[in-house]
């Protein structure tokens, strides 16, 4: 099995603050997809809960697990939430007990063979697994044009795998029927004191910073203000693209 991929323990508590919530809906679908109130659903690398926590408004119990225990402390308490510390490839869960895998924004880390055997082991014949990322985020011309400069100087700094992120997932195993399913838009306001924030928890951008003591994002704050289009705190809404596959599991 490959080295565990743990790129945001060190962020936790800013990626609780920064990073934007999935749309409601999404996990509202899922749940209905597979069962309705009574599933038992499974959250893989659950991080500090940003579908975790709406995903148990839906079913009869969710557990969350994540590699990174900063991660598990940084996640709003709930009491139809089990959160504990596991790689996603032995979620530690009873074989056949899970209706509902979903792993948002995480797959790409995985070992992704030995993932898809422990989801055999552990979701009931029927069950739904839903996968799914997001890429780049935009809003207007002049502020994609600096989030592309950031993404650009920080390439060589990216974990390999974010690749997938990239290509929407095109080049990952997903061994399961597709249950057809378009998902809502996913958007987030952000302030400019927000959305730098958001860019700081990018796992490219931490380790540039590691690398060569720099910091790209402050690098970059009077040119995200020139773009910004008016006062520092007015809200700007940013679209997130979202690649997704929901698959039925045999």
């Amino acid at each position: 099995m490959r080295n565990i991929q743990n790129h945001f323990a060190g962020v936790a508590n800013q990626y609780a603050t920064y990073r934007p919530t999935y749309p409601r809906q999404l996990l509202a679908d899922l749940a209905e997809l597979a069962g309705g109130p009574k599933t038992t659903a499974l959250d893989v690398a659950a991080g500090n809960g940003q579908a975790t926590t709406m995903l148990a408004d839906y079913v009869n119990h969710v557990y969350a697990s994540d590699v990174a225990l900063s991660q598990i402390q940084a996640m709003p308490t709930h009491p139809r939430i089990s959160a504990y510390v596991a790689r996603a490839e032995a979620s530690g869960v009873h074989a056949h007990s899970i209706d509902l895998i979903t792993v948002a924004q995480a797959m790409h880390w995985f070992d992704v063979a030995a993932f898809h055997r422990e989801v055999s082991r552990v979701v009931r014949p029927g069950g739904i697994i839903a996968v799914w990322s997001y890429a780049l985020l935009h809003a207007t011309p002049a502020i994609n044009d600096v989030i592309t400069d950031l993404y650009r100087t920080t390439g060589p700094w990216w974990p390999v795998d974010r690749a997938h992120v990239d290509d929407g997932y095109a080049n990952l195993a997903f061994p399961y029927p597709l249950v057809p399913y378009t998902p809502p838009a996913m958007t987030a306001e952000f302030d400019v004191t927000r959305l730098l924030g958001y860019l700081g928890t990018w796992s490219g951008v931490q380790r540039y910073k590691k690398a060569t003591g720099d910091d790209p994002v402050a690098a970059r704050n009077e040119a995200f203000r020139a773009a910004w289009g008016g006062p520092d705190t007015m809200p700007v809404t940013f679209t997130f693209d979202v690649s997704m596959r929901v698959g039925r599991v045999g």
